[in-house]
């Protein structure tokens, strides 16, 4: 399995009262063009941005992830890691209000280790969101 398609997107960005800055990105895939058709392949990589603003952004600055998450074991790091995305997904699911931080939700719900835990012993169709 190699590169089937390599494409060069072009992209020019202004800040304010400052010129346009020019960037060049190589994109590659391992589909060939039927498969994937120039606005798909700008679609998905646009789709990555979203979920790298809507997850990873929430993980790092609100959960402060990457100054928190130091273990030795490649095991406890994938455990804790699945655990930080389920926290974010229980946030989204749960929060009362919609401009409630992710950062205000768990320092709330950290005390509350028996409702969560409950919540993930509950089968789906009995949870009450």
């Amino acid at each position: 399995m190699g590169a089937a398609q390599i494409g060069r997107l072009d992209r020019w960005r202004t800040e304010k009262g400052q010129q346009p800055k020019h960037t060049q990105l190589w994109l590659v895939t391992s589909r060939d063009s039927p498969q994937l058709l120039a606005p798909e392949f700008l679609a998905a990589r646009r789709a990555e941005w979203g979920i790298e603003n809507g997850l990873h952004y929430v993980l790092d600055v609100s959960g402060t992830e990457d100054l928190h998450l130091r273990v030795r074991n490649p095991n406890a790091l994938h455990v804790l890691t699945l655990l930080d995305r389920l926290s974010v997904c229980l946030w989204r699911r749960t929060r009362a209000k919609p401009d409630l931080s992710y950062r205000h939700w768990s320092e709330h719900n950290r005390a509350r280790c028996t409702w969560l835990l409950e919540l993930l012993r509950t089968t789906p169709s009995k949870v009450k969101w």
